[in-house]
């Protein structure tokens, strides 16, 4: 074989992403083909190889594979670039279809983020968005960098250790002193940087990943409220997978985390937030009802549900605390992370079984 010949062999193997990527455009131009084609590792090949963002763009890019943005567009502006790190402002545009319609009730988003890329050797890898330390006495604070918002973040810092000492008040769970939070501008920004099939969402936790909440409006008293509520129940989604332990925390289904999150926010819910709470799934245990099981895994549970997850998670949470004590609702996840099986973690839980459980709870709220 020639020269040129195991050349031309040698490129080959290494495909194309290994070629390109060589001027922050061309990251640009990888980042979305490889989005619009749903190519999941195809688009974690094209991160950098260190950070939060890691696990984050894994993530996101499962999310492409599952509900590809065919006509997402990346557009890199106001580059600044300092050796082999730049700056850049990332603006995505994409039809957002909701799930169960069709492309033409498709709603046209379009988010601008400050982002970070690294070149590596000479090729640039995206890094994710660009955050501001916020001081804290415990953790980690980071503001999205746009103008004005770490001035506004940083009256949150001191809730960051009332928010965890909370989830500890009620379920007996710590939460890690080195918990990473990041905070948005608003909920289209912090759902792009999740999913870009998600909907606006107020605060995303996943295992492995940073906290993310979005700045809340209002009053000082408003702010503070809002910010301890959302921080929480994603502290509490932070503790439960890591007390499950790691990947124990996928055995615990989806509407049992939101119950625990829910309930552990309660002292920072207003009483008519709550009362309407209840009412919800007081009102869904009478009608409309969705059994458990069809809400167990977060993927595969249609939008239309998502409200049913939520409160008859919280009201079987709910249940468990008022019959079986303050260990009631953490007995019930622990017995699900060790056995990963729904009639197991019920007797796990003094229950004969998940169909015996499920209907007391649904019977007890039909009845408040």
């Amino acid at each position: 074989m020639t020269f040129r010949a195991a050349l031309l062999v040698g490129l080959t193997l290494l495909g194309p992403a290994a070629l390109a990527q060589r001027t922050p455009q061309e990251l640009a131009q990888a980042l979305q083909q490889a989005a619009r084609a749903g190519d999941a590792a195809a688009y974690r090949n094209l991160l950098a190889p260190s950070g939060t963002f890691t696990v984050e763009g894994a993530n996101f890019a499962a999310d492409l594979a599952r509900r590809t943005p065919a006509d997402v567009t990346y557009t890199f502006s106001e580059l600044g670039q300092e050796g082999s790190r730049a700056d850049v402002s990332l603006t995505l545009t994409w039809t957002r279809v909701p799930e169960g319609r069709g492309p033409s009730e498709g709603q046209a988003s379009r988010v601008t983020l400050p982002v970070q890329l690294v070149r590596v050797g000479e090729v640039w890898r995206y890094a994710g968005e660009a955050f501001i330390p916020v001081k804290t006495e415990t953790g980690s604070l980071l503001a999205l960098r746009v103008p004005g918002l770490p001035e506004r973040v940083s009256p949150l810092a001191p809730l960051l250790p009332r928010a965890a000492q909370e989830v500890k008040n009620v379920l007996g769970l710590p939460v890690p002193p080195d918990a990473v939070v990041k905070v948005y501008p608003d909920s289209p920004s912090l759902s792009a940087s999740v999913y870009l099939s998600l909907p606006p969402v107020a605060g995303w936790n996943e295992p492995g990943e940073a906290i993310k909440l979005v700045m809340p409006g209002g009053t000082a008293a408003e702010v503070e409220g809002a910010t301890l509520r959302v921080l929480t129940h994603e502290f509490t989604h932070l503790a439960v997978g890591l007390a499950a332990g790691p990947g124990r925390d996928k055995r615990i289904p989806w509407w049992l985390h939101e119950g625990l999150a829910n309930f552990a926010a309660r002292t920072f819910v207003t009483e008519r937030g709550w009362q309407a709470w209840q009412s919800r799934v007081n009102g869904y245990a009478r009608s409309g009802w969705v059994p458990l099981g069809e809400l167990a895994d977060f993927p595969n549970v249609p939008e239309a549900r998502w409200d049913n997850a939520y409160r008859q998670g919280l009201g079987v949470v709910e249940y468990l605390a008022a019959t079986r004590g303050k260990e009631g609702p953490w007995q019930l996840a622990r017995a699900f992370a060790q056995t990963g099986e729904s009639d197991a973690a019920a007797r796990g839980a003094g229950f004969s079984s998940f169909a015996a459980l499920e209907t007391a709870a649904r019977t007890w709220l039909a009845a408040r």
